[in-house]
């Protein structure tokens, strides 16, 4: 797909079908069983929101987002007249790339899950947007959280690793005589 941007640089997007595909992937059936691996959620190799937008087009990831939207919309069971509009949806869908652009499409399926579980409050007779926003900042601390044990569990790990390799001080003095020698 092509689409020209507001300088006279032309952009180049992924196809239709790699579109559909990724749609696919990161389905919200699928979030089941992304939650199920929090660790790999945050520190996988997931695309980004922003890199999304930057390879399908904003149009692309505006559609993904509403769609998570849509999905938890019809987990809380909304009823069709307290539904927000489209409109509403594709807004709050910008709202939360203008300032999580960073997450991967897999931490956003992780906090979908968790709001579904009622981790981050609950919601009654419509989805309130305002509410879907704050959430988010309860997530990014839980996501930071994670983040942080990943990386304590990594350092523990090439602590150990050092450890195999490290020789006691009586060794090291034997070493250094046999140099000097």
């Amino acid at each position: 797909m092509m689409q020209s941007g507001t300088s006279s640089q032309m952009v180049c997007y992924k196809s239709k079908e790699e579109a559909v595909r990724l749609l696919t992937t990161y389905n919200p059936s699928e979030q089941v069983k992304f939650a199920r691996y929090p660790e790999r959620c945050v520190c996988g190799s997931a695309p980004t929101l922003a890199k999304i937008k930057a390879e399908y087009g904003e149009e692309v990831m505006v559609k993904w987002l509403v769609i998570e939207l849509n999905d938890y919309n019809n987990f809380v069971g909304v009823k069709e007249e307290n539904k927000n509009s489209l409109e509403v949806m594709k807004e709050v869908a910008q709202m939360i790339y203008n300032r999580y652009y960073h997450l991967k499409l897999s931490e956003v399926m992780l906090f979908f899950q968790r709001l579904k579980y009622g981790d981050y409050g609950e919601m009654y007779g419509s989805v309130d947007a305002v509410r879907i926003l704050r959430a988010f900042k309860d997530f990014m601390y839980d996501r930071n959280r994670i983040i942080d044990k990943v990386a304590q569990e990594e350092r523990e790990k090439a602590e150990a690793e050092s450890r195999k390799n490290a020789i006691t001080r009586e060794q090291w003095e034997e070493i250094k005589k046999t140099r000097i020698k």
